[in-house]
């Protein structure tokens, strides 16, 4: 028994401090800076499941799939609910694609799934402060082979537009203007732009040109408002990752064509596509998903042809090239330029329950000065991962859980039987005449024994 009682006692111990930590694992991140003025949570292909994995597994698949979406809106409402620990929330929740397994899911398979992701990532009491933005992937609507105006349509209808522009802006706070000057309308330097795009077809040929078509008008839009306004700091969203060479990340660039040259599969965008993306929108920042080990990568862009616009592109892991960028580095920032891309590791259970914090600031200037710092960058950012745990820790938890509570009331059981036990045992034998178990046997005044 005191054996079983020690184990017990360690079991509680162990089942208590694990279940407080996968209800409260968010105390052990933090952004950055409290005064942030953009908080962006990034989560990346939740991937959800639905009717072919019952049909595999049965009863199984069903508990399975009940399972999963516990475990996402756990991670989700861990950050962005009222009661969470975790301050401040964010001002937006990014999903970078691949919202569901599979793009050749029946309409009523889908709407099935679609009303599984709202009550996960859904805000029935309106209690949430965020905005909630859903980018599209290739399990959502396909690659350009399988990518079709139905799949694209019921998407949209569900989920609002895949190519579109977000413009957060940020209160400048050092900028005094005198009373009655107004602010130059064309100047969007002080507004951020979330540019989202259906990256699935930017690359061709399709089998629905128009469809790509539409992506590239889009694209072709952005760059002229790039062209507008120069400084407008960009963020691209994608769910496709831009070319990079072999090695730098686990997925390797690769492309694969089925027989009428549509393509079926793809790791990164083709290289003409990003280094059109890197050297005309030119954006701050990328944030990705699809490769679900996650990458962080930063592109070096240099002018080596004024005249025709020519660039050569050169990629380093973020934590190779921040130590060594002065050496990288040219200096002259009228010939090259830096983009830092992030691809977001997958928020499913095999990778730990993933999830990105990005924040912006405007940059303090006066503090600048004082410390001489030559960076007239106007904002500052930074950006940090929230892992929680693979999937099969939960149910581990769970069942030490149910272990600790069935072994303390047994305990209690045992304890209550004891009790009745002896105090039946006392009654017995004060029947019998005898004042305590542990005495002799007595009978008017005189020992039996």
């Amino acid at each position: 028994m005191q054996l079983f009682l020690q184990l017990l006692q360690s079991l509680t111990v162990i089942g208590l401090g694990a279940t407080l930590y996968l209800y409260y694992y968010t105390l052990f991140c933090h952004w950055q800076w409290t005064d942030a003025e953009i908080r962006i949570l990034f989560l990346a292909d939740p991937q959800i499941e639905g009717d072919a994995k019952i049909v595999k597994q049965g009863i199984r698949g069903e508990i399975d799939l009940i399972a999963n979406d516990l475990y996402f809106r756990h991670i989700y409402t861990s950050f962005v609910s009222p009661y969470s620990l975790f301050r401040p929330p964010p001002t937006h929740v990014i999903i970078l694609g691949d919202l569901f397994s599979s793009q050749w899911i029946g309409d009523r398979e889908f709407e099935k799934r679609v009303q599984r992701y709202k009550w996960i990532f859904g805000d029935p009491n309106n209690e949430y402060t965020h905005k909630l933005i859903n980018l599209t992937g290739n399990h959502d609507i396909g690659y350009n082979r399988d990518m079709t105006r139905s799949r694209v349509d019921r998407w949209e209808r569900e989920f609002g537009k895949m190519n579109f522009v977000e413009k957060i802006p940020i209160k400048n706070e050092f900028n005094n203007r005198e009373e009655g000057e107004n602010e130059d309308e064309d100047d969007e330097s002080g507004i951020h732009h979330l540019i989202v795009v259906n990256a699935q077809n930017i690359d061709g040929p399709a089998r629905d040109e128009y469809l790509r078509s539409e992506t590239w008008n889009f694209l072709d839009s952005v760059v002229a408002e790039r062209e507008k306004n120069y400084h407008a700091p960009f963020i691209l969203l994608s769910h496709m990752p831009l070319h990079k060479q072999a090695g730098i990340c686990v997925d390797w660039p690769m492309i694969s064509y089925d027989q009428f040259n549509f393509i079926k599969e793809q790791n990164h965008l083709s290289p003409n596509a990003s280094k059109f993306i890197l050297t005309r929108l030119k954006p701050h920042f990328i944030f990705a998903g699809h490769d679900h080990e996650g990458c962080d990568v930063t592109h070096v862009a240099r002018v080596i042809n004024k005249e025709t616009n020519d660039h050569w592109i050169e990629s380093y892991r973020t934590e190779n090239f921040e130590p060594n960028k002065n050496e990288i580095l040219s200096g002259d920032g009228g010939r090259e330029f830096i983009v830092r891309e992030v691809t977001v590791r997958s928020t499913m259970g095999e990778y730990g329950g993933n999830a990105g914090l990005f924040e912006i600031r405007r940059r303090n200037k006066k503090i600048d000065a004082v410390t001489d710092d030559e960076d007239d960058e106007e904002f500052e950012y930074h950006y940090s991962s929230c892992p929680f745990v693979i999937n099969h820790i939960p149910w581990g938890v769970f069942v030490i859980d149910i272990i600790v509570i069935i072994g303390w009331i047994s305990r209690g059981l045992f304890v209550i039987g004891s009790l009745l036990f002896k105090n039946n045992v006392y009654k017995y034998w004060k029947i019998q005449g005898l004042s305590t178990m542990t005495q002799i046997p007595i009978e008017n005044g005189k020992k039996l024994l």
